[in-house]
């Protein structure tokens, strides 16, 4: 089966104008937001969970914010703010002002610093076939591939500096297409800053107060690998243990949220697809995605987006991954050492069975024919919509207009996820964005737009 598709649209049915518009036009609440809205049907909802493992040693409680298909009553309520805590907007900016050019000090109360999402904070897990778009949904990603009703899943995992929201923009359009993502927020120094709850013995109302775990800065960046070693194994550790509470929703186990919001986890009960588990990640998230991928098969796929090797052991460029894997580098971003490890692991990765070459590959975000800039590293996170960062922008500029670039991503990941992941036999001949040839996009190229030794083949 030959499938030729000539624009990016045509992978997911995606509607550039929903893109393009920086409102949730017909989705529920009708407010202005810099985050792109969604491209699927479903609304979405999200929830912060923050879980006590029994025997933890490391202490802190796993930290996620959930996003998934939501239903909203008959009076809608507001969007969530892309940040739950100024704190955590201080510490972001604190670190971009660290890495790159200095940026002027802002007011974190001011709402076009810390916008909102597309996403209802707290609102209810969709009901199956309760409306069109539910029906719609269930039967495209469930039932007619998978013979399930539940939800696939995907962890996702921050870079390095992040925090659990700052790809709040895929997050919310994954849900909106019936998946549910787990953005894991890490606890091993490389967030920004993270919270953490410790039980409280005060007469407080909360049972709990906030601490905060920092960021860490490494005193000799040309001597870091084994912190990020160390960091990519507890990484990895927490997007396994993410995949661990998704199954404990799924049979109905009670957890108890330290964030001690008002909401029903019983809804999650029997409403996944475990089977359907994915991973991916932005930078040292893409790095967190193969760790993961090489320590838990019960991930059947994983993304990187313009990952950052280092933190990868050699063992592991050695001995590859078993599941598919999908590289997405973005043109200036990128550097020859880096990429040449990528070529080396998708050259060791072999299927479990057949020992045959796993389905890794290398695709390039191209600059604009008009522009001699390239795509950014920001191209593939929530920095390219927020007003905070413009300085910060002009001084790593992308020829790729944002909504454009969350386009070109968006739509490679859903492709990637129907072949692998959802195993939609629309997908399973040739597609052009994900195989090359006739209908390729212009905006893409497989393999590296740097001289390093070879190129790819098939995804």
């Amino acid at each position: 089966m030959r499938k030729a598709l000539t624009t990016f649209s045509r992978v997911v049915c995606y509607s550039p104008s929903a893109a393009m518009n920086h409102s949730w036009s017909g989705r529920g609440p009708r407010e202005s937001i810099a985050i792109p809205a969604p491209t699927g049907e479903l609304p979405v909802g999200c929830i912060d969970l923050m879980h006590q493992f029994e025997g933890d040693k490391l202490g802190g409680g796993l930290l996620v914010r959930l996003f998934y298909p939501a239903q909203f009553g008959s009076a809608p309520p507001s969007y969530t703010n892309w940040t739950s805590h100024s704190k955590y907007l201080q510490a972001y900016l604190h670190f971009q002002r660290t890495w790159g050019p200095g940026l002027k000090a802002a007011s974190v109360d001011n709402p076009l610093l810390n916008p909102k999402i597309p996403a209802v904070l707290g609102a209810d897990l969709y009901a199956a076939h309760s409306t069109p778009g539910a029906r719609a949904v269930t039967e495209l990603h469930t039932q007619k591939y998978t013979g399930s009703t539940g939800l696939p899943v995907i962890v996702y995992c921050h870079g390095l500096g992040g925090m659990r929201c700052d790809n709040s923009a895929i997050c919310c359009d994954f849900a909106s297409h019936g998946y549910l993502v787990a953005a894991v927020e890490h606890r091993d120094q490389s967030a920004c800053t993270s919270l953490q709850r410790v039980p409280s013995f005060s007469s407080e109302r909360s049972r709990f107060r906030d601490e905060w775990i920092e960021f860490y800065y490494h005193p000799n960046p040309a001597k870091e690998f084994p912190l990020r070693n160390r960091q990519v194994l507890q990484r990895s550790r927490d997007a396994i243990l993410a995949l661990e509470l998704l199954t404990m929703l799924n049979e109905g186990v009670e957890v108890h949220n330290m964030m001690e919001a008002h909401f029903d986890f019983r809804q999650f009960q029997g409403r996944l697809d475990l089977r359907k588990a994915a991973i991916m990640g932005h930078s040292f998230g893409g790095a967190t995605t193969i760790q993961a991928l090489s320590q838990d098969h019960r991930f059947q796929c994983g993304i990187a987006m313009d990952c950052w090797m280092l933190p990868i052991h050699p063992d592991l460029l050695e001995t590859g991954v078993t599941q598919p894997l999908l590289f997405i580098n973005s043109s200036d971003f990128q550097w020859a050492e880096n990429v040449r490890a990528m070529f080396k692991l998708s050259h060791s990765s072999k299927n479990d069975s057949s020992q045959r070459p796993t389905t890794t590959n290398i695709i390039t975000l191209k600059s604009s024919m008009t522009s001699h800039r390239g795509t950014s590293h920001g191209n593939q996170s929530d920095i390219q919509f927020l007003s905070l960062f413009s300085e910060l922008r002009a001084q790593f500029p992308s020829s790729r207009d944002p909504y454009t670039a969350f386009r070109i991503n968006v739509d490679l990941c859903h492709a990637f996820y129907r072949r692998h992941l959802l195993r939609d036999p629309a997908y399973q001949g040739h597609v052009a964005n994900l195989d090359g040839g006739e209908g390729q996009s212009e905006h893409i190229l497989f393999g590296s737009n740097l001289p390093v030794f070879e190129q790819t083949s098939k995804l």
